[in-house]
């Protein structure tokens, strides 16, 4: 883990974050002591499943008709 007094960390963040995207650890230090950790966000993010939602809820059964379609027609000529 590489670490940054807060002086560093408040002049150089730009520095400091890169250090993070790269997958680092970073430790934040006030008088040698360590006060704070900054940590890498997890990229991968659980999607809901909407297709089995959907065939859940509507048996597998396709839309004849496609949303952007419902829309034109609901919203008429503009």
């Amino acid at each position: 883990m590489k670490t940054f007094s807060i002086m560093e960390t408040q002049h150089n963040l730009s520095q400091v974050l890169r250090v993070v995207e790269s997958g680092l650890q970073v430790g934040i230090t006030r008088r040698k002591e360590l006060v704070a950790h900054i940590v890498p966000v997890k990229k991968t993010v659980d999607q809901p499943d909407f297709v089995g939602r959907s065939q859940k809820i509507w048996g597998g059964k396709g839309h004849a008709t496609s949303s952007h379609l419902l829309l034109d027609e609901t919203r008429g000529e503009r």
